[in-house]
C-alpha cells in the first residue's frame, strides 16, 4: 500500500534517529526523498502528514488475531496492515567530550602560525608549523583517553562514550489489526513496487567525453534496481574481444621450466594496442552487460547514475568516470551503507581462495591445473579490488558513527559508488595510443559519495547554537555547524583514499614505517609504498615550503592573476572560482611515491560539500605498486588460468 500518513512530531522525531526539532526531522525525511509537510496549530508544530509504503496481508485473524494463522492450511478472512520500518527508540546519551574535555581551536591555530607567513589578499598561506600543530593534538589526544579512562572504572565500552540507540520492540503474541499512526489516503496498491517507485542504478560506457554528456549512443548500458545490487560484488572486466586476441594475450605468457615455478618477473608489463578487448560488467562473477571490441589503451568514459530520492525515475543524479580498456576494475555500489553480513561473506570467499591457491602451490606440478579448475580473474583481483573498495565505504560509516556522535549531528550513508582499479597506463605519441597498456599500479576514483547529515538541534535558541562565532558570516548556526561538519568529514573521505588502499595492499611487516606515535619501525628494511590523495598532496606540499592558496569569490580579484596553473587543471580551478566555489591547491606540481602532478579540492561554501581531486587520476588516490603486486598474486597460476 502507498499512500499519506500522519503522525505527532515527537514520534517523528524519534523515529529518525532523535531530532530536536520538527525542521530537524524534516530535513531528514527530505534528503531521503520523502515528501512530507508539518502541521501547526496555534504556531506549534503538532504533526507529520508524509507518503509512506506499508504491507496488508490477507490472513485468518478470527479467532486469535492472526496467532492461529498457517500458511496454505488457514482459510483467510482479513487483510491485517503490517509496518515493520516504524520504530520508536530509547536513546542512552554518550560521553560529551566536548564539554568534559574542551578543545581549544585558538591553541591550535597559534601553533600552526608559529613561523608561517601568510598573504590574505593573494589567498596564501606557507611553512605552517605542522610539528607544533601534531603536538597540540597528541596531547589532546592523550587529554580524550584519560578522561575516558576515568569513567566508569576504566572499562567503558564503546556504546557507552558513543551513545547506544535501541528500538523498542513490543512482543505481542498477536497482531495488533491496525497501525501506529493515523492513515490519510490511500494512493496506490500493488503486489509488487513498481520501477517507478524503486530507486534505480545505471551504469553506461561511452565512447569520449562529448558523447556521455550529451548521453549519446552509449556502447554499453546496464540499469537494475539499487535492492538487487545490495551486497553483491560489479565488476568491470575487459577481455579478449576474439579468438584471435585470446590467443594473442595467451602468447605473451611464459612457462615455466618443469618443476618450476614461474618467476614474476617474466610476466608481462602490458598489451600491445594490437590487441582488441572488450567491456563486461559482472555481477558476483555474471556477465550482465558486454560492450564492443576496442584497441588496449583506448580511454571511454564510463557514467554512473542513481534515481534521485523521491524522483520516481525521472531525475538521474550522475556521475562521469575515466576507463581504459585494459583495466580491471571494482565498481563499489554503497546502498546506504556496507553491512557487516557482505563484508563476512567476501572475507569467507577470499579465504577458501587463499587454501586453494596454497594446496596447489604444495601440490606437485602436474596437479596443479586440476586443482585451480574454475578459478578466474574474479576469484583473485576482482575480490581483492571489491574487499578495497568496501573497505573504503565501510571506514567512512565507522567515523561518521564516531564523528557524528560527539557533533550531534545526522549522519547517514545514502546512495554512492565509486572505482577501484588495478591501473593501466596507455603508451602515447602525440596524444595518440601507440604501444598499447603498461600496468602500473592501483587508482582510487570515488566520484559519487552521498550522504543524508543534518544538525540534530537546529533551534537557534539552544545553547550548542548559541555561539557568537557561529553566524559572524551570517549564516545560522546550524548551517555552518553542518557546513564545517561535511568540510571536515570530505578531508577525512580523502584521506581514506590513500590509507584504505596502503592498509589491503602494503604489508607493513616487510617495509620500514612511522607508527601512530611517529616512531619507526622496521628500520632495516626499505621504506613502505605510500599513496597518494588530494589532501596528502598539498600536506606534502605543505612540507616542501610551497605557497598552498585558498581562494574563493571574496579574494579572487586578488588571488586569481597570481594563479600560474594552466591546461585542463587550470581551467578547471578558475572556473569553479567563477562560481563561487573555494579551491584549496598548492602552487607547484610535486613527485612522491611514483606520482607527479597536483592535488586540490573544490568546496562549496554553502554546504560545506566538495570534490577532493588528484590530476590526472580523478576524484581520489594512487598507489604505485608497478605491475608487480598483481603479478605475485598469479604467479604460480598456470597459464591457462592466467589468461582467463
Amino acid at each position: 500500500m502507498y499512500g499519506t500518513v500522519e503522525l505527532p512530531v515527537a514520534q517523528v522525531q524519534n523515529w529518525v534517529g532523535g531530532a530536536l526539532t520538527a525542521d530537524a526531522a524534516q530535513q531528514v525525511l527530505s534528503q531521503g526523498g520523502v515528501p512530507n509537510t508539518v502541521l501547526t496549530k496555534s504556531g506549534k508544530d503538532f504533526a507529520f502528514r508524509m507518503e509512506h509504503v506499508w504491507v496488508e496481508a490477507l490472513i485468518q485473524y478470527q479467532p486469535g488475531r492472526g496467532a492461529r494463522h498457517v500458511p496454505g492450511v488457514s482459510t483467510p478472512d482479513t487483510w491485517v496492515p503490517l509496518d515493520a520500518s516504524y520504530k520508536q527508540h530509547t536513546f542512552q546519551q554518550g560521553m560529551d567530550l566536548q564539554t568534559a574535555v574542551p578543545l581549544d581551536a585558538q591553541a591550535l591555530l597559534d601553533a600552526a602560525q608559529q613561523g608561517a607567513q601568510s598573504n590574505a589578499q593573494e589567498g596564501w598561506v606557507r611553512n605552517l608549523n605542522t610539528t607544533a600543530l601534531q603536538s597540540q593534538l597528541n596531547a589532546y589526544q592523550h587529554q580524550l583517553k584519560t578522561y575516558i579512562d576515568s569513567q566508569n572504572g576504566g572499562k567503558s565500552t564503546v556504546g557507552e562514550v558513543l551513545g547506544i540507540r535501541n528500538a523498542s520492540i513490543d512482543p505481542l503474541p498477536y497482531l495488533a489489526g491496525t497501525l501506529p499512526y493515523a492513515i490519510k489516503a490511500r494512493t496506490q496498491q500493488f503486489s509488487e513496487v513498481p520501477d517507478s517507485l524503486r530507486t534505480q542504478f545505471r551504469y553506461q560506457i561511452y565512447a569520449d567525453q562529448r558523447s556521455a554528456a550529451w548521453g549519446d549512443s552509449p556502447l554499453l548500458s546496464w540499469q537494475t534496481p539499487t535492492a538487487s545490487l545490495a551486497g553483491k560484488k560489479v565488476t568491470i572486466a575487459w577481455v579478449a574481444a576474439s579468438s584471435a586476441d585470446q590467443a594473442a594475450i595467451e602468447a605473451l605468457i611464459p612457462t615455466s621450466p618443469p618443476g618450476q615455478d614461474l618467476d614474476p618477473s617474466q610476466l608481462p608489463k602490458g598489451l600491445p594496442g594490437s590487441i582488441r578487448l572488450k567491456p563486461e560488467i559482472r555481477l558476483d562473477g555474471s556477465t550482465i552487460a558486454t560492450g564492443p571490441a576496442m584497441g588496449a589503451g583506448s580511454e571511454p568514459v564510463g557514467a554512473g547514475a542513481f534515481t534521485r530520492y523521491g524522483s520516481q525515475g525521472q531525475d538521474w543524479d550522475k556521475t562521469q568516470d575515466q576507463l581504459i580498456a585494459g583495466q580491471q576494475t571494482a565498481l563499489g555500489v554503497s546502498i546506504q551503507g556496507i553491512s557487516l553480513a557482505q563484508m563476512e561473506a567476501l572475507k569467507t570467499r577470499m579465504e577458501a581462495t587463499q587454501q586453494k591457491l596454497q594446496q596447489a602451490q604444495a601440490a606437485p606440478q602436474d596437479q596443479r591445473a586440476t586443482i585451480l579448475a574454475g578459478m578466474t580473474g574474479e576469484n583473485l583481483t576482482g575480490d581483492l579490488l571489491t574487499a578495497t573498495i568496501w573497505g573504503y565505504f565501510a571506514s567512512l560509516q565507522s567515523h561518521g558513527a564516531i564523528a557524528s556522535s560527539q557533533a550531534q549531528t545526522f549522519d547517514l550513508p545514502a546512495l554512492g559508488y565509486g572505482l577501484f582499479h588495478a591501473q593501466v597506463k596507455p603508451n602515447k605519441l602525440y596524444g595518440m595510443v601507440t604501444t598499447g597498456i603498461s600496468f602500473q599500479g592501483l587508482n582510487m576514483d570515488i566520484g559519487h559519495l552521498r550522504h543524508i547529515r543534518w544538525v540534530k538541534d537546529d533551534n537557534p535558541g539552544s545553547a550548542i547554537n548559541n555561539k557568537p562565532e557561529l553566524t559572524q558570516n551570517g549564516k545560522p548556526a546550524a548551517q555552518n555547524r553542518w557546513i564545517a561538519y561535511n568540510k571536515m568529514r570530505g578531508q577525512y573521505a580523502s584521506a581514506m583514499e590513500h590509507a584504505v588502499p596502503e592498509q589491503h595492499w602494503v604489508d607493513k611487516s616487510q617495509c620500514r614505517y612511522l607508527d601512530e606515535n611517529g616512531q619507526t619501525q622496521n628500520s632495516a628494511k626499505e621504506d613502505c609504498t605510500q599513496g597518494i590523495s588530494a589532501v596528502k598532496a598539498i600536506s606534502i606540499a605543505q612540507d616542501q615550503g610551497q605557497k598552498i592558496y585558498t581562494i574563493n569569490h571574496s579574494n579572487r580579484d586578488t588571488a586569481l592573476p597570481k594563479l600560474a596553473l594552466g591546461g585542463e587543471t587550470g581551467a578547471e580551478i578558475r572556473n569553479a572560482i567563477e562560481a563561487g566555489k573555494e579551491v584549496t591547491f598548492h602552487e607547484s606540481q610535486i613527485s612522491a611515491h611514483g606520482w607527479r602532478g597536483y592535488g586540490y579540492t573544490i568546496t562549496d561554501p554553502e554546504t560545506g560539500a566538495g570534490a577532493y581531486i588528484i590530476e590526472g587520476k580523478g576524484n581520489g588516490g594512487w598507489l604505485d605498486l608497478g605491475a608487480s603486486a598483481l603479478q605475485a598474486v598469479s604467479c604460480r597460476i598456470p597459464a591457462d588460468h592466467m589468461a582467463a
